[in-house]
């Protein structure tokens, strides 16, 4: 008997080439943090600071309502979506969480709390901010809607206004945290517990399920989509705050910048990028195909050459960051290949294998 195939789905490329950006532009904010300290509210670089990983969880619940759009609550279909996530998120995560203790040692990361989260991973999704991994903690904010994610495609598909409703209530939560938990006088890194708080950003990826709902509109806005993804990445940039990076998650101008990055997510969603030259295109679409290595690769390879320039090559901040985007781009690939598909070619034979003893029941 041949093995049971999960429905294939077209994919979007130009989610991906949003994912790609949006991982490429963290790697640009990591860089300047490691090489220069952290920037000033009204800097491009912080704004991707925040907004780039907005990003990845509006994308997430887009994606995943696409990819698995034929999920029903039953044993079977949660066992199969359960097993790809885990072999999609867990190895990786794993892999560069061994090299960060391998690189950096602090006395924190020895602690019972910390090696529980970063051995098993699954505490992570309550407490974010215990993961080593540079940039982690937004993993453990995916596990978290993850759990969540059969209730609410449900509700989506059979109960669209109960899934309003609880679009709703994630929503409270969010304007508690932006209007109240986060206090706008208090250094960003001071209540990052508060801020890596999944039900501090739930409502990105509940946003992501909503727009997945919605119909392509005509053809004469998605011609004219691209025009408007550069408006509202300009209104990002230019919306006037300043200061510390904690005005940009507290009051209104984390509502607005919110907003804009929403639909910054469904203009990409609708858009054609078929006018852009082809070697552009491939760019963009290798970046997103590797985003999850760029993501959480480009910290080790920085903290490695800085090691090696300490002790030996004494290289200038400049040489470094243009390393590391390099070879972060070259091995990304390298990973992406060999690393990360072996093991989502793994969790197919084993979901494959359950698929057909369940069929020979």
């Amino acid at each position: 008997m041949q093995p049971l195939k999960e429905p294939t789905v077209k994919r979007n490329d130009s989610l991906d080439y949003l994912r790609g950006l949006a991982a490429s532009g963290v790697m640009a904010y990591h860089l300047s943090l490691f090489s220069f300290g952290e920037s000033d509210a009204s800097t491009v670089i912080a704004r991707i600071k925040i907004y780039g990983v907005s990003v990845f969880y509006v994308l997430s619940g887009l994606t995943l309502c696409i990819a698995d759009s034929k999920m029903q609550l039953n044993k079977k279909s949660l066992t199969i979506f359960y097993l790809k996530r885990f072999f999609r998120i867990f190895p990786l995560l794993w892999l560069a969480t061994f090299f960060t203790y391998l690189l950096w040692n602090g006395p924190e990361m020895y602690s019972l709390k910390h090696l529980i989260v970063n051995t098993t991973i699954l505490p992570g999704m309550i407490r974010p901010d215990a993961f080593e991994a540079n940039g982690a903690w937004s993993i453990g904010n995916e596990l978290f809607f993850y759990l969540f994610f059969p209730v609410l495609f449900f509700l989506n598909a059979k109960k669209p206004l109960y899934f309003v409703i609880t679009v709703l209530a994630i929503f409270a939560a969010f304007a508690l945290f932006t209007f109240k938990l986060l206090d706008p006088s208090i250094q960003l890194g001071y209540q990052w517990s508060k801020y890596v708080n999944p039900f501090n950003q739930f409502f990105f990826f509940a946003v992501g399920m909503f727009i997945a709902t919605l119909k392509k509109p005509a053809g004469l806005f998605i011609k004219w989509a691209p025009l408007l993804i550069c408006f509202f990445f300009a209104a990002i940039v230019f919306y006037p705050a300043s200061g510390e990076p904690i005005v940009l998650v507290t009051g209104i101008t984390r509502l607005v910048l919110s907003l804009f990055t929403i639909m910054l997510c469904y203009l990409f969603y609708i858009s054609d990028f078929q006018f852009l030259p082809l070697f552009i295109r491939n760019f963009l679409k290798y970046l997103g195909e590797v985003s999850y290595s760029i993501y959480l690769i480009h910290p080790l390879v920085y903290l490695s050459l800085k090691h090696l320039s300490d002790a030996y090559l004494k290289l200038n901040v400049a040489i470094i960051i243009t390393l590391t985007v390099v070879i972060t781009l070259l091995l990304s690939k390298i990973v992406y290949e060999n690393f990360e598909k072996y093991f989502m070619l793994k969790g197919k034979s084993i979901i494959n294998k359950k698929l057909l003893i369940s069929s020979n029941k």
